[in-house]
């Protein structure tokens, strides 16, 4: 291993898991780590003290000690435009609003630190992974805890006005009324993500793992109703942006017997016609779990780079 300067530093702070890698500046990524996320961010924690505890307790384990050139986290939150606050953390307790993250972790480390939404961080990975980088407009959708969107145009991630673009998970749903973890009533993610597939779990399927529902429910109607909510949310996707390509991940996509091809149909189904749906390219996220960690790095380098680029 070369010397700490020569790394970045990637976190991916997901609802249910935290991941740490090592990242060199050819993408390379070494010393993966996986933490669970409400096991370290416990009730009543402060959260910049138990981040701080976490990258020195990494960096002793594999740098010696030592500090890479930067971190990068990516939070599952919306950020402000200037990419040094945590404005709100709906689905991790003890993260509070308006978290000045950057500023307390710079002052602890003493290295450059960078936040963005975990999802940016995914499509960043994706881009480059996936050969779609000179693509004029590309959308990623990640089912996961939530629903993770990122939207990139003309190279750059869509930031909108005050840093909160693409958050296709709180579109209003009409008809529903039930409340989100973000507070607001009817977003689209308290029926179509990880958070509303435990629901249907508990309530329809008790006796069966929440990995296995597809594989073994699918002729329900409720599953069949969760899949067409799906394509739905990546139809509306298509109708807003009618983007080059639309990559789709997350934990859903990846569980046992998930049904591609279905989803495939439901998206052309609610697709607007004749255009965007007759020239739809989807594409899929490689499942692994250091991508964050990588796309964390990826940006890193270029605001290293560039200081302005955000």
């Amino acid at each position: 291993m070369n010397g700490s300067e020569a790394y970045v530093l990637g976190i991916d702070i997901g609802g249910t898991n935290m991941r740490f890698g090592l990242v060199d500046g050819s993408h390379r990524l070494s010393a993966f780590e996986r933490q669970s996320t409400r096991d370290t961010f416990l009730e009543d924690c402060d959260p910049a003290q138990k981040l701080a505890e976490c990258i020195r307790g990494y960096c002793g384990r594999n740098l010696g000690g030592k500090m890479p050139k930067a971190v990068s986290i990516g939070f599952p939150s919306t950020i402000n435009r200037a990419r040094t606050v945590v404005v709100q953390t709906p689905n991790i307790a003890c993260i509070p609003d308006d978290f000045a993250v950057v500023d307390a972790l710079e002052s602890a480390l003493g290295i450059p630190v960078f936040i963005n939404r975990d999802v940016n961080y995914l499509l960043l990975f994706d881009l480059e992974d996936l050969g779609v980088t000179a693509q004029d407009c590309v959308a990623g959708i990640y089912f996961g805890t939530g629903i993770g969107n990122a939207v990139m145009v003309n190279g750059k991630i869509l930031l909108g006005r005050n840093g909160v673009a693409a958050e296709l998970g709180h579109l209003p749903v009409y008809g529903n009324k039930r409340v989100c973890m973000c507070g607001n009533v009817s977003c689209m993610e308290t029926v179509v993500s990880g958070i509303a597939l435990e629901r249907i779990q508990a309530q329809h399927f008790p006796g069966t793992p929440i990995n296995q529902l597809f594989a073994r429910h699918m002729d329900s109607c409720v599953m069949q109703d969760f899949l067409e909510g799906m394509g739905q949310a990546v139809a509306a996707e298509a109708n807003l942006f009618d983007p080059d390509c639309i990559i789709l991940g997350g934990g859903l996509l990846q569980m046992e017997g998930f049904p591609r091809g279905a989803l495939e149909e439901a998206v052309h189904r609610y697709a607007r016609k004749p255009y965007p749906e007759r020239t739809l390219d989807l594409r899929y996220s490689r499942p692994n779990q250091a991508n964050g960690p990588v796309g964390a790095a990826i940006y890193a380098e270029k605001r290293l780079a560039d200081p302005s680029y955000l």
